[in-house]
Order: C-alpha cells, then structure tokens, then sequence
C-alpha cells in the first residue's frame, strides 16, 4: 500500500492549522520510515556479508585449530627418562628431551648420585661433604630404594624405578623448559640447545634446586684424616758407606 500523501488529494492549503500540523507530522513519519527501510535493506547486504565472512572465519578457525594441535604435538617438549645398562654394575640415569623433530640426550647421573640429591631436596639426608669417604648419618628414602631398568625384574621390582623417574621428571622438566624459552627467545631457535657444547647434568639441577631451599645448609666440613705412624720402607741389600 503506498502512503505518501499525494495519493490522498491536493489543495491540502484549505487545512486548518492543527490538521496541517498533523499533516506535516505525517509526511515527516512517511519519510524516516521510507529512510529506514532503506537503512534496513542496505543492513541486509551488510549482514549477508559479516555471515559470508563469518562463515569463512569459522573454516579458517577449523583449519588453525588442527594445525595448532600438530604444532603442539610437534613443538612441545617431551621428556623420556630411562636407566642405563647396568653391565658396568654403575647405572646410570639418564633423559631424552625432543622436540621439532630433534632430540637431545642429557646425562642425570649415577642412581646413587641422583638419588642422594633428591633426599637432599627433600631435607631426608644431611649436606654431606663429598670429600669425605663416609657418610655421617642415616641413608636416605631414595638411597634406599633399588631402581631397576623396565624391562627387568617384576612390576614390584620396577615400583622403585617409577618413584625416582617420577620425582626426575618432577623436578627437572620444568627447569629444562624454562632453559629452552630462554634460548628460543634470545636466538629465535633451539640450536644452541641442540648444539652439544651446550651441556646440562641432572644432579647439577637437582642441586640448584636444593640452594634455593630454606633448609639449604652449606656442606659439612671436610674431616681431617686421623694421624697414624707410617712404615718405613724394608731395605733390602748391602749398607752402602759413602
């Protein structure tokens, strides 16, 4: 239906005041709705567009979301901690850092050398002073454990090898973290990292944890070693007169 006001007649000039008041009142609405359904129609196109864009951001979002897992998957730091062949009778614990396709291997030590700094983590042992040939105090929780490799012994047998692979990786996997941000950050890769120059030893870690400790305590002095009489050597032979 057409409502402009010239549909209606002309010679609107013979209206009194308030009726061409309400005349002009009208014709004034005709043309904001008139504006309107123009704005509305343009607002239409407008909004087919957002929905054509929107529809292509959503793809895009599913494409971005698949290769974010693959880049996670790719670029997150893994860590595989394992004990080394006791053919030598001295296993040794040891880790596997990859990422990017790259691995690194990092030596953590001894299983008496690594599990003695974690009992010195965990305030089980005293600081002992490595120069001394005896320890003066009790063993510690984890020196008391008998890690042996997963493919060896019963799954009782390996419980104490999943204790101190998981305290490993507890206390370690977050340092190394931090170690390779730092580096990527400054250089803008992991080479450095990879490079073998670039050396990192897990009791090492395990004792700067330790420092950073409130019952840190300075190692124990270093014991004197007891006097005693030495043997003379036996001579042996004539008596030389000189």
């Amino acid at each position: 239906m057409d409502y402009r006001i010239k549909k209606v007649g002309d010679d609107w000039e013979f209206l009194p005041k308030k009726e061409r008041d309400e005349k002009r009142e009208y014709e004034n609405l005709t043309i904001r709705i008139k504006r309107r359904e123009k704005k509305i129609e343009s607002d239409v196109e407008k909004i087919k567009e957002l929905k054509k864009e929107l529809r292509k951001w959503k793809s895009d979002r599913t494409k971005g979301y698949h290769k974010m897992v693959k880049y996670h998957k790719k670029f997150l730091p893994s860590f595989s901690t394992f004990l080394g062949s006791e053919d030598d009778g001295n296993p040794q614990w040891g880790m596997w850092v990859s990422i990017g396709g790259k691995r690194k291997y990092l030596y953590m030590g001894t299983v008496s050398e690594v599990s003695y700094q974690l009992d010195l983590l965990e305030n089980n042992v005293p600081h002992y002073n490595k120069n001394n040939r005896y320890e003066d105090g009790p063993m510690g929780y984890y020196g008391s454990l008998k890690p042996t490799n997963q493919n060896e012994g019963d799954l009782l047998e390996n419980e104490d090898f999943d204790i101190i692979k998981s305290k490993i990786e507890s206390y370690l996997c977050d340092v190394i973290k931090k170690k390779m941000l730092g580096i990527l950050k400054k250089d803008g890769n992991l080479d450095r990292f990879f490079d073998k120059k670039y050396k990192l030893k897990g009791i090492d870690i395990l004792y700067g944890l330790y420092k950073k400790t409130p019952h840190y305590t300075p190692p124990q002095k270093e014991r004197e070693k007891k006097k005693g009489g030495t043997l003379r050597p036996i001579k042996v032979g004539k008596m030389r007169n000189w």
